[in-house]
């Protein structure tokens, strides 16, 4: 990581000297063929949870759709930035399925939360709802109980289990507002999953079954995005006009090393720096595009952040105790 300055024209040129290699590259190419893979992987998953749920023991079933909500929020994910298929009209149909009737929370709130605001304004206060978490302690606002941000940084982990609850939640609440009658719908197809795992089981299994298979799916998704970009630079509204696209971008986010594994838990998102440059690539490509652009950026002295997952989670665990109520 280096931090000799550039100007934004710099920036400019490099960025688009940086997008044209890879381009060159083929990793803007869609990717039809390789999407139907997943989405039969994803649809496979379902199929072998539902069968679980009377078949196999209760635990299997948590894991099995923890799995399956999980696959199916990276699929919706990639979808809903435009990656896998050349017609926008295409990757918006067939995101619905994924996100609102699989996964059960609204493509569209996921769209304007995501892709307008997080991509857009990244780390920037009071635009990024991402970092208001934790009752603002990443941006130094204490806007829970004074006991809770006393301890801040070790509450932040447990509360990470709720984050399905806290989505849904906000999801619904928006579909209503902007009145989707058809995500809302979708939304309540995706219910008959867990009425159908508490009718089975009973009341007292079923609830447990279906309260654990959301916490487990709410800890790998907390796993996964935090350390995307919290615990790095953040900056106020009015500095978002100073910074180019590559330079907002590539001292915001954070790339997580390892192998194969580390590409597979993270869905993609392992390699943070490359999704926030290049948005709409496809994940399947970004291991090369990351190797493409680190060597860039090594070349003309850029920050470019590396860490490994246990780095990503002491550096947040350290920046939330720093920033606690004394």
């Amino acid at each position: 990581m280096s931090e000799n300055k550039h100007t934004n024209e710099e920036f400019n040129y490099l960025f688009a000297e940086l997008k044209s290699k890879v381009k060159a590259a083929g990793l803007y190419t869609k990717c039809p063929r390789r999407a139907v893979v997943e989405f039969m992987i994803v649809i496979s998953l379902l199929l072998v949870t539902l069968y679980s749920v009377t078949a196999w023991h209760p635990v299997l079933t948590v894991i099995l759709v923890a799995t399956t909500i999980m696959r199916s929020t990276f699929v919706a994910h990639d979808l809903i930035h435009g990656q896998y298929f050349s017609s926008r009209d295409t990757n918006k149909k067939v995101s619905y399925l994924f996100a609102n009737v699989i996964m059960g929370i609204s493509r569209s709130w996921w769209e304007k939360k995501h892709n307008f605001l997080h991509h857009t304004f990244t780390n920037i206060i009071d635009k990024d709802m991402d970092i208001d978490a934790c009752g603002g302690a990443f941006i130094d606002r204490h806007l829970y109980p004074r006991l809770f941000h006393k301890y801040q940084h070790i509450l932040f982990w447990p509360l990470l289990l709720l984050l399905y609850g806290v989505f849904w939640v906000q999801s619904v609440v928006y579909v209503f507002q902007k009145r989707y009658y058809g995500e809302i719908f979708l939304l309540g197809l995706n219910l008959l999953l867990p009425i159908f795992i508490v009718y089975s089981l009973g009341w007292v299994v079923g609830l447990i079954t279906v309260v654990s298979m959301y916490f487990l799916w709410s800890a790998w998704f907390g796993a996964v995005i935090i350390t995307n970009h919290l615990g790095l630079e953040m900056f106020p509204e009015e500095s978002y006009k100073d910074f180019t696209w590559l330079e907002l971008q590539n001292r915001t986010s954070r790339n997580i090393k390892g192998g194969w594994f580390i590409h597979w838990f993270y869905g993609g998102l392992n390699t943070q720096v490359e999704h926030h440059l290049y948005p709409k690539a496809a994940r399947f490509y970004l291991l090369k595009a990351a190797s493409i652009t680190e060597e860039f950026c090594k070349e003309h002295n850029i920050i470019y952040i590396t860490s490994t997952p246990w780095e990503a989670y002491r550096d947040i665990y350290n920046f939330l105790k720093v920033r606690r109520a004394k």
